[in-house]
């Protein structure tokens, strides 16, 4: 990243990620260790190349759209270093490795998860500091909306007050579309949002990113309780522990599956729908088949819950 904040132009985005990580040359050893094994080791990036996918689509000046998807990732980084926590979901394994409060202590991973939001509020001002007004100001509410007491915080705020609440299945369905789908919902707005889809088009792209999310959750909820966290590449079996919301266990491993294909069945439906508005939405393909890859080994039956 430059002086002014601005990105380093090129590369794509897991280079992105690293080039405008927020650390410098001063920074204290525990923050910039955070911060430098999370950008390296993002995972797979779905969020920030959704975003460049829908940006595409809609011919966004790709250095834009560049700006919006580092961003995205780096909330979505900020909640995993949080999620982990002690005070949190008490994990030990991310992304098969240590968490970062494990080794660098939880102040440095709570401080690493501020400079990501930071950073990542930064990248969206730059970007949306040229849009219109209306436009402008409908990606700021969208940000609002998906990261804040409605989206992202809420949800994870749910998840923990879960034990204390009735425990229906309503109640795991909102908290994961506020912890799930309201950053995959993100990651389609903006860019949308900068090439002007139309009202058909974003409401289409909601739904979409409504049954991936779900189905999302869904996935990660059966991959808690049937693998291990060697296989996971993360801690699992914490949901049963913690009394935290888990679609399996809550109606079952087999309706569980049920579920889930038939989420996938509906986000089929929905992107063929894009593709009859605009054809260029088929490239969004390449999700439903990565996202139907994962599921195919855990909705298959002959593998059950200890």
């Amino acid at each position: 990243m430059t002086s002014t904040g601005e990105p380093a132009p090129g590369g794509g985005l897991a280079a992105a990620l690293v080039d405008h990580a927020p650390i410098g040359a001063t920074a204290e050893p525990r923050l910039a260790a955070v911060i430098s094994e999370g950008v390296r080791h993002p995972g797979k990036l779905v969020r920030g190349r959704l975003a460049q996918t829908v940006g595409s689509v809609l011919e966004v000046e790709p250095s834009s759209v560049l700006r919006m998807a580092t961003a995205i990732e780096y909330f979505h980084l900020a909640s995993l270093l949080l999620d982990d926590l002690p005070c949190m979901d008490d994990a030990d394994l991310r992304r098969g490795r240590p968490c970062a409060h494990k080794t660098h202590g939880e102040a440095g991973a709570i401080l690493g998860a501020l400079a990501f939001i930071n950073r990542a509020y930064a990248l969206m001002g730059f970007v949306l500091a040229g849009w219109p007004r209306h436009t402008r100001i409908q990606a700021q509410a969208g940000l609002d909306a998906c990261l804040g007491w409605a989206g992202l915080v809420g949800g994870q705020a749910r998840d923990l007050a879960f034990s204390r609440s009735e425990r229906t299945t309503r109640e795991v369905g909102r908290i994961a579309v506020q912890k799930t789908t309201s950053l995959l919902w993100l990651s389609a707005l903006v860019p949308a949002l900068a090439g002007f889809a139309t009202p058909v088009e974003l409401r289409a792209l909601r739904g979409l990113c409504l049954y991936w999310g779900l189905a999302f959750q869904g996935l990660d909820d059966l991959r808690d309780l049937l693998t291990t966290s060697f296989d996971a590449g993360k801690s699992t079996g914490r949901d049963r522990v913690l009394v935290r919301p888990n679609l399996a266990l809550h109606i079952g491993v087999p309706e569980a599956r049920r579920r889930i294909t038939h989420l996938l069945t509906q986000s089929r439906r929905s992107l063929d729908a894009l593709g009859h508005l605009r054809p260029g939405w088929s490239r969004l393909e390449e999700f439903q088949r990565e996202l139907e890859h994962v599921a195919a080994p855990l909705v298959a039956t002959g593998q059950e819950a200890a």
